[in-house]
């Protein structure tokens, strides 16, 4: 199945781009793991509309590159990542796009982040994101998030990320620390062994990314928030 483009409005109040109403019939999944959805190019806001085959050619590409550089073959890549080898071929040649879960397996053994594979940069000292740039993709159904570095970060990774009324995102963990601070609305926040946390607008909450956490806003409202990573995991 192709990734999908997510149409989007024209800047409404503060410069934000908010997604164009489902039509009749679209409903959305009780339950949506963030670790379990496709990697979808929404839009790259310095370029307008980014087509899907870009995106999946731009990771291919990069991929390959990459693997190549580690002296690796799709065999031992595969072994390394617990992908199959045909399923790294069909992404190397664009023909697939992966879960957040296989691009985080393939970032690791590949020794980088998913956000080098998605937008490989050359190092530089400094980032600058202008307000209404960056790239947006979709974590799933409902939710986004917006890069914004120009980069892949040495010691940390912020994103601002967008839910809509009714969406819940779920992840079994990751190395490191991650802050979140509330922009906009209410979100909450399901921490093993702490319960359930209710976070608004101008609340900070940091935890250990490697205890199993999940994120959620409840049907009657969005949340805008920043996250914050470090190391870099995305």
């Amino acid at each position: 199945m192709k990734p999908q483009v997510q149409a989007f409005s024209a800047a409404g109040p503060g410069g934000r781009r908010r997604p164009l109403r489902r039509g009749p019939g679209a409903e959305r999944p009780p339950q949506l793991a963030w670790e379990a959805m496709a990697v979808r190019t929404l839009e790259d806001h310095n370029r307008g509309p980014v087509d899907e085959r870009e995106a999946a050619a731009a990771l291919g590409g990069a991929l390959r590159t990459l693997r190549k550089g580690r002296g690796l073959t799709l065999r031992e890549l595969a072994e390394r990542c617990g992908l199959s080898q045909p399923f790294l071929s069909q992404i190397e040649n664009s023909k697939a796009m992966p879960s957040l879960t296989a691009l985080h397996k393939l970032a690791r053994a590949l020794g980088t982040t998913a956000h080098e594979l998605l937008q490989p940069q050359a190092e530089a000292e400094v980032s600058l994101v202008r307000r209404g740039e960056g790239s947006v993709y979709q974590l799933a159904d409902g939710a986004t998030v917006r890069f914004l570095t120009s980069r892949s970060a040495r010691r940390l990774e912020p994103n601002e990320v967008e839910f809509e009324p009714g969406v819940r995102t779920e992840n079994t963990g990751h190395t490191g620390e991650e802050v979140i601070y509330i922009l906009e609305g209410r979100l909450q926040v399901e921490i093993e062994g702490h319960g359930r946390i209710e976070l608004a607008s101008g609340d900070a909450f940091l935890y250990p990314a490697a205890v199993p956490h999940a994120l959620s806003t409840d049907e009657t409202g969005a949340c805008r928030f920043l996250i914050i990573t470090s190391p870099p995991s995305f």
